[in-house]
């Protein structure tokens, strides 16, 4: 979000803040369960950075995108609860649906078994996504499930973007081998 995009929020906080939660809120706890794997843990997050972007607001420069700047925020907050030793003797769930919401698009109107098989289809990739490790399932999640570019995944992350480009070529090469293993070669 540029300068003039950010004048194009209600110069309020607390109805900047509100618009950012409509807009970005679904997004935000997405991103969240997919670092987490824990839905409630997840929405904890998702609070978190909304009242954090509150508290913070008059530090948003405008710089980058709001978009931009609630994702940094959120893998942030979800880095820092991975590293505490709380969070290590949890067992997160492995569902991603576990989530509550709808991750991909509706498939309605089309046939139910092709809905029923594009539905397999998205949980046997969603399954092996989640089995990368942490900064390869980072940059898919990122590029392929929340639309960012190489730059943003590199702004919101702090890396530079010829690592977040090696690590997306790097995610998409095991995940090719893997779904060849299980018998589904794309």
């Amino acid at each position: 979000m540029s300068q003039t995009d950010r004048a194009a929020l209600p110069a309020d906080r607390s109805a900047a803040i509100d618009r950012l939660m409509r807009e970005y809120g679904t997004k935000v706890l997405h991103l969240a369960y997919f670092y987490l794997k824990d839905r409630h843990l997840a929405e904890d997050v998702a609070q978190e950075v909304f009242i954090k972007a509150y508290r913070n607001w008059d530090s948003f420069r405008g710089e980058s995108s709001a978009y931009t700047w609630l994702y940094r925020i959120t893998v942030n907050l979800c880095r820092d609860k991975a590293r505490s030793a709380w969070w290590r003797r949890l067992l997160p769930t492995d569902d991603p649906r576990a989530a509550g919401t709808e991750v991909e698009p509706d498939v309605s109107g089309s046939n139910p078994e092709e809905a029923a098989l594009q539905s397999d289809e998205r949980d046997r990739l969603m399954a092996h996504v989640l089995q990368l490790s942490e900064p390869y399932r980072e940059v898919v999640i990122l590029y392929y499930y929340h639309d960012l570019t190489t730059v943003e995944i590199a702004e919101v992350t702090g890396q530079n973007e010829n690592t977040v480009k090696t690590r997306l070529f790097r995610a998409r090469a095991m995940l090719k081998q893997m779904l060849q293993k299980g018998g589904v070669a794309r």
